[in-house]
């Protein structure tokens, strides 16, 4: 019964369907018109299409082609909404669901500039002010956690710290090796310091994954598992890097660098608290109650997470 649910679980992670992040930039010239650029990730072609609204006075003037550029198929077109433009008025959404990760929206006109994460419960951006430090603040932390939840590979790796560690205080060990390499790697690809290919990033953070689970699959001693914690913070570094790319896909406000950065990277860490406690908690309680004590579910949680693993690695080596 374990196995074929485990087997259901993977054959859900490889078909399910998971919508990412979508970006709308609209910027405003000088003569009133307004040119939009619509970004949606390429993973998500099962999904259906953003639909943006605009107030009735806006019309279409131009459309170039779908493109498709660094992971997103974009669209673009030009809006004529009078001599008024957008101030003072509300872009809205249609189609995001509460599992949603939602769609960021960028307005820009001159030094005006403000943007704001629309959700399924808030699908609507009023064009009439700029961000407040602290909405700001909560804006990248709602993207933080939203990046880290949905970031299964991510997941799988903490996933895999939290197996392999023998006592508790092996886990905060790991745990707060894995913080902190990645926030260095998060800091300096976000200013640039260090610069690293989206492809190659990606396809390593897979293959670190599958490191971890073979470890999952031998019972006897080795490195890794007598000092988790320098394993840990290796490869968190490539993990970083990862979270850089997707914070710079989002875009980060010139004059609130160090703030938005700060923030994202607390609501990784938040998210990934709650995600470490709940896992805690479901393993407890399936080795008390469900399985056998002397049962050792390790290996075939183990496979399961190699097996994932390799199909990401093999997916993203295809896509150099």
């Amino acid at each position: 019964m374990f196995k074929l649910l485990l087997l259901s679980l993977l054959f859900f992670s490889l078909s399910a369907h998971q919508t990412g992040l979508s970006y709308i930039n609209i910027v405003e010239g000088n003569d009133a018109k307004i040119a939009v650029t619509y970004k949606k990730p390429l993973s998500d072609t099962r999904g259906e299409d953003i639909v943006v609204r605009y107030p009735k006075k806006c019309s279409e003037v131009s459309r170039s082609a779908v493109v498709i550029e660094n992971g997103f198929i974009i669209n673009s077109y030009t809006l004529w909404c009078h001599k008024e433009g957008l101030k003072n008025e509300r872009v809205w959404v249609e189609g995001l669901v509460s599992s949603d990760r939602g769609v960021l929206v960028r307005y820009e006109k001159g030094d005006f500039v403000t943007k704001s994460l629309l959700r399924a419960t808030t699908p609507f951006i009023y064009i009439n002010k700029k961000s407040s430090s602290f909405e700001l603040f909560v804006e990248y932390l709602q993207l933080g956690v939203s990046h880290i939840w949905s970031g299964y590979d991510h997941l799988l790796f903490v996933l895999s710290l939290l197996l392999l560690a023998k006592s508790l205080k092996q886990v905060l060990s790991a745990i707060t090796a894995f913080t902190l390499s990645h926030s260095i790697t998060l800091a300096c690809g976000i200013l640039g310091i260090v610069s690293i290919g989206v492809p190659f990033i990606e396809s390593m953070i897979a293959l670190s994954i599958i490191f971890l689970a073979r470890e999952l699959l031998i019972e006897k001693p080795s490195f890794t598992k007598d000092h988790l914690g320098v394993v840990a913070f290796i490869f968190g570094l490539l993990h970083g890097f990862g979270f850089s790319t997707a914070l710079k896909d989002i875009g980060l406000p010139q004059d609130e660098i160090p703030l938005s950065l700060f923030s994202f990277n607390v609501g990784i860490e938040l998210g990934q608290i709650v995600f470490i406690v709940v896992v805690s908690m479901l393993l407890y309680l399936l080795q008390r109650y469900i399985l056998k004590k002397e049962y050792n579910f390790k290996p075939v949680l183990g496979a399961f997470i190699g097996v994932t693993a390799s199909f990401w690695f093999i997916q993203r080596v295809m896509s150099f």
